[in-house]
């Protein structure tokens, strides 16, 4: 039984990386617009504009690292299913790596505004 998860996980990982590669253009794509959108707005201060980032940040659960009187920074670890689906179709010893390269290795996902 094992074995037919092992090779059905393999493909589904597989389809599943390259998917999130699609997705995460995406995902970045809508912090790019919401900072274009900051940036053409003139009525609102850098302040304002400030807190609207870090706002933005927090709503999708980034952890704000800096925030100077121009920029702000923010950092997230993205798990990724597709590797998790990989591992499992690599007798499981690819999810053991993965799950150790995640918590040790990993670096986060790093976004810098200046305003």
């Amino acid at each position: 039984m094992t074995t037919i998860i092992m090779l059905i996980s393999l493909p589904i990982g597989i389809y599943i990386l390259f998917q999130e590669k699609e997705n995460m253009r995406r995902y970045q794509a809508v912090f790019d617009d919401f900072y274009d959108e900051l940036q053409l707005d003139s009525s609102l201060l850098k302040k304002e504009k400030l807190q609207l980032l870090q706002d933005m940040f927090y709503k999708n659960h980034y952890d704000v690292i800096k925030i100077q009187e121009n920029s702000i920074e923010a950092q997230k670890k993205l798990f990724s299913i597709g590797w998790l689906f990989v591992g499992i179709g690599t007798f499981y010893i690819g999810l053991i790596i993965y799950i150790i390269y995640y918590f040790y290795f990993q670096k986060p996902h790093v976004l810098m505004f200046e305003v």
